[in-house]
C-alpha cells in the first residue's frame, strides 16, 4: 500500500486488524465478515492474522519485558487464555532468536536494550510463529539501516513464499514496486486504484499518491 503520510493507511491496517471501528463496508476473510471484531473475537473466529504495527515499543512489544515474555504475551493471547508455561516461552525465544538471527545475549535480554532491526525482528519472528495466514505490517523498515532493511525484506519474501498473505505499507516506492504483486495506492482516505506493479512507472504511482487521477490500464480485481 503506498500513500503520503496520513492518508489512512494506518487506520485502514487497525480496522482490518479489530484495532479500529468502521463507520460501515465490509471486511471479509475466507467467506467471513470480521468488519467490528475485536483482535481477539477474531482469533477466536479461527483466523490467523498477525498485526505488525508501526511503533514497535508501544503497540508491538513491551519494551521492559525480556524476549521469553514479549513472547509469551502474545502465546498467551492466541490460546484464549490457556495458561503456557515459561519453559514454553524460553523455548519459543530461542527459536525465534535462532531462525531470525538475532543479535542479543538471550531469550531473558530486555527488548529495549536491543537494535532497531534486533526489536523489529523479535516483533516480525513472534508473529510469523504463530503461523499467520494474513500478516499485515506497517513501515516494518523505518528507522533501520539498509542491511537490516533488506534482512526484514528477505524474512517477508521467504514468508510469501511459503503462501502468506503479506499487505505491506511501506515507503520506499522502488521498494514497493519491486516487492509487491499488486499495488494500492491510496490519497486522503480513498483508493486510487489496485494495479500490476510491473504495469505502473514510480512517476505515475507518485502523481495518484498526492490525489491525480490517471487514466491507466493494468488496474486489478479489488481486495
Amino acid at each position: 500500500m503506498a500513500g503520503i503520510a496520513g492518508s489512512g493507511q494506518k487506520e485502514l491496517c487497525e480496522t482490518i486488524a479489530g484495532l479500529q471501528k468502521a463507520d460501515g463496508g465490509s471486511i471479509v476473510f475466507d467467506e467471513r465478515e470480521i468488519l467490528g471484531q475485536t483482535p481477539r473475537s477474531i482469533i477466536r473466529m479461527g483466523i490467523a492474522m498477525s498485526f505488525i504495527p508501526e511503533d514497535r515499543l508501544g503497540m508491538g512489544l513491551v519494551a521492559n519485558m525480556n524476549i521469553t515474555d514479549n513472547v509469551l504475551l502474545k502465546v498467551y493471547q492466541s490460546k484464549n487464555g490457556i495458561l503456557i508455561d515459561r519453559q514454553t516461552g524460553k523455548v519459543m525465544a530461542d527459536d525465534i532468536i535462532r531462525k531470525f538471527k538475532i543479535s542479543t545475549p538471550g531469550a531473558n535480554h530486555q527488548v529495549k536494550k536491543l537494535s532497531g532491526g534486533n526489536i523489529q525482528k523479535v516483533l516480525l519472528g513472534r508473529e510469523i510463529e504463530l503461523n499467520p495466514r494474513l500478516l499485515i505490517t506497517a513501515y516494518p523498515v523505518r528507522g533501520l539501516d539498509i542491511a537490516s532493511s533488506y534482512n526484514i525484506y528477505d524474512i517477508l519474501n521467504e514468508q510469501k513464499g511459503k503462501g502468506v498473505g503479506i499487505l505491506f505499507i511501506g515507503e520506499d516506492l522502488d521498494v514497493l514496486l519491486s516487492l509487491c504483486d499488486r499495488l494500492m495506492i491510496i490519497h486522503d482516505g480513498e483508493i486510487m486504484g489496485i494495479f500490476d506493479p510491473k504495469t505502473i512507472t514510480k512517476e505515475e504511482v507518485g502523481l495518484m499518491m498526492l490525489g491525480e487521477r490517471l487514466e491507466k490500464t493494468g488496474g486489478v480485481s479489488n481486495v
